[in-house]
């Protein structure tokens, strides 16, 4: 219990002189050498670094304080010192430490419906302290550089938090941008010479030495460790040792590139909601991986932002802090990940206004409220989450907590949040668009940047080879009527649901082609379980991994890769039925479980005709996947507006893939 209230409030860059940018990290360090300089002083200054700037005033605002907000160390943060604490996370609790699973320690809120929400004041928050300690150098600078004067200062103030967008069209070959990982980096000093200093997105050195809650994650069977208790700063890729030479890159960058395009395409997929869909159902589809609305026999999914943030974690972190929620936080390129994050949010909500959480969803004529299954340090289990809830630990400037409601949209009528983007595909997320049609245009444009364009792609592919694919007529009332079906194609895809506590740590499924005479071997796709550990007193594992919620997702299947297994298969010559080819499809898949350093769990053959794994080499049911199934829709077009984005319809569900079952592979998975 704190002795005396104190509330450190979140305003962004509230005094600025207006709405700036968060510019990519790349363009930041290209072409803003000023705002960039002041930006890696000002980030070093907050790691309060030795060698760095020493004027942080604010203890809330410190990189450390900061950090330590998403998970451990399970402490009330300095910004938001509260003499009622009732409800707060207690280690010492067992109402806390017993559930199975345990109550969540962290501030943060996963797989809930206010992921997104929460979110954007925290990265607000970091935007706000490096913004004020870039304004204190700049001062300094001017004052004491007459010849500096207007540079500097102007700098600072347009100064926003940089974002990398990870699903950009040039990941998949570049990879990581050197900025992101290099030690050393060279900015603008005083007279347009130019300085090398650290690095502070590489890697961040803990201040007070490891905080006494940080505990080691091993896996007794391969012997790897995440020395979190020992290591004295982050790290990506470590080797298995307490004193790591350094993070290893260059597997890093392999692993990246070798996930980017699944990236993309999944991006691409949350921006392909149809116009006429339940408000706060495709807000719980699009917010969260746990989709608390779905029910067992639903199917129909485009992913989700969490889920494809999920993922990039895991790509990033390896045997790191950024692959454990727990200690993500701490490496500073979940900044960068995040603010991306932000933005794509921001684009969502432009294009879809109408779509929002509600106070719940109904459900055949039941009203179901949204709930955080674990709780948080200051929400206590299965707490209701509604708009204008708390947004625990983020005060406003009138003291209330941030809500849901506040974080909104970032044009002029919203609540003020002091940035923006850049313009993309035509949209300026601080400017709201004028008509739905504005709104149903861009959209169109998004999905084709991320590499969806069905339209395109149905005039590349095989027709021969597609020609039994099955659509709908135009008189079926699942296609609009101002709408016309693209004949002989369909879009395709992986539903896969995964237990959040299979393997009570982070874990992927990972989606592999075998190869055929026409394509390569090659990653689809991975759905990741960005999981805590949970450590309740559990003697029942099988109890702590049911009760846990189940991660949904969705990997889309390129069309390119679908003309291939044809091609492969028949060429979908006369004779050749839409059900021999779904067998084909599925027969030239590969499954496995992976832990976060890449080591496999568990495997599986696809295809109907596939040897069943022998009962004493399965998988336990209590860790193999709930469903990875088969599914396809229909593509329709406008009938006279080709700028309008493509309505999917007549979903199909084409049933298991790995009708083998799956192998254990490790001693975890028996």
């Amino acid at each position: 219990m704190s002795s005396v209230e104190y509330h450190y409030p979140v305003i962004g860059r509230k005094g600025t002189g207006g709405i700036f940018d968060r510019l990519p990290i790349q363009t930041l360090e290209k072409d803003h050498p000023y705002q960039f300089a002041l930006f890696i002083l000002a980030f070093n200054a907050i790691q309060q670094r030795s060698d760095a700037p020493q004027v942080v005033e604010e203890p809330a605002a410190t990189f450390m304080e900061i950090a330590s907000i998403h998970g451990r160390p399970y402490v009330e943060w300095a910004g938001d010192r509260n003499k009622d604490i009732s409800a707060d996370y207690s280690a010492n609790d067992k109402k806390d430490t017993n559930p199975v699973p345990s109550r969540f320690g962290g501030y943060c809120n996963h797989g809930a419906v206010v992921f997104p929400t929460w979110h954007r004041p925290y990265v607000m928050l970091i935007e706000q302290s490096i913004g004020n300690i870039a304004e204190k150098l700049a001062q300094d600078i001017e004052a004491n550089n007459q010849d500096e004067h207007g540079v500097w200062i102007k700098a600072a103030k347009e100064l926003r938090f940089p974002y990398w967008d990870w699903a950009g069209k040039d990941v998949p070959e570049n990879g990581l941008p050197p900025v992101l990982y290099e030690e050393k980096v060279e900015i603008m000093a005083v007279g347009g010479k130019k300085q090398i200093v650290h690095n502070p997105l590489s890697y961040f050195s803990y201040v007070g030495g490891v905080p006494s809650d940080f505990s080691d994650e091993k896996d007794d069977s391969t012997g790897q460790v995440a020395y979190f208790s020992k290591w004295q700063r982050t790290y990506r890729y470590a080797s298995s040792t307490p004193d790591p030479e350094g993070s290893h890159t260059d597997l890093l960058q392999k692993t990246f590139k070798a996930g980017a395009n699944d990236l993309r395409r999944r991006v691409a997929q949350l921006f392909t909601f149809n116009d006429d869909e339940n408000s706060a159902i495709a807000w719980d589809d699009f917010s969260n991986h746990t989709a608390e609305s779905k029910r067992d026999i639903d199917f129909i999914n485009r992913g989700s932002l969490e889920g494809v943030h999920d993922t990039v974690h895991i790509l990033l972190g390896g045997n790191g802090q950024m692959a454990y929620p727990d200690y993500a936080g701490f490496d500073p390129i979940f900044f960068l990940h995040h603010s991306n994050v932000d933005r794509l949010f921001a684009l969502w909500e432009w294009c879809y206004t109408e779509y929002w959480m509600g106070s719940g969803y109904e459900q055949d004529g039941e009203q179901y409220p949204w709930t955080q299954a674990r709780g948080t340090y200051a929400q206590v289990y299965n707490e209701q989450l509604l708009p204008d809830g708390a947004l625990q630990p983020f005060r406003t400037e009138q003291r209330d907590y941030w809500s849901s409601s506040q974080t909104r949209f970032l044009h002029e009528q919203s609540y003020p949040k002091y940035y923006s983007f850049p313009e993309f595909q035509g949209i300026k997320v601080d400017q709201a668009a004028v008509s739905s049609q504005e709104r149903a245009s861009a959209r169109k444009r998004v999905q084709a940047y991320y590499d969806f364009d069905p339209q395109t792609k149905a005039k590349q592919v095989t027709s021969q080879a597609w020609k039994h694919l099955p659509v709908p007529n135009k008189e079926d009332p699942a296609v609009p009527s101002d709408h016309t079906v693209i004949p002989h194609y369909r879009t395709f895809g992986v539903h896969v649901k995964l237990l959040e506590h299979a393997y009570n740590r982070s874990y992927s499924f990972q989606l592999h082609h075998k190869g055929n005479a026409h394509s390569s071997p090659q990653l689809v796709g991975t759905i990741a379980v960005f999981a805590r550990p949970d450590h309740s007193p559990c003697k029942a594992c099988a109890v702590r991994r049911e009760a846990g919620s189940i991660v949904r997702g969705l990997i889309p299947i390129p069309p390119e890769l679908i003309e291939s297994i044809i091609r492969s298969n028949g060429g979908g010559e006369s004779g050749v039925s839409f059900d021999q080819t779904l067998a084909h499809i599925k027969g030239e898949f590969v499954g496995r479980l992976v832990d976060a350093t890449g080591s496999e769990l568990a495997g599986a053959e696809g295809g109907l005709e596939v040897t069943q794994v022998p009962q004493h080499r399965a998988a336990s049911r209590r860790v193999s996947p709930v469903e990875i199934s088969l599914v396809s829709a229909a593509v329709a077009e406008h009938v006279e507006d080709k700028n309008r984005p493509v309505y999917l319809c007549d979903w199909q569900h084409h049933n298991s893939i790995f009708n083998g079952g799956w192998l254990a592979t490790h001693k975890d998975s028996e």
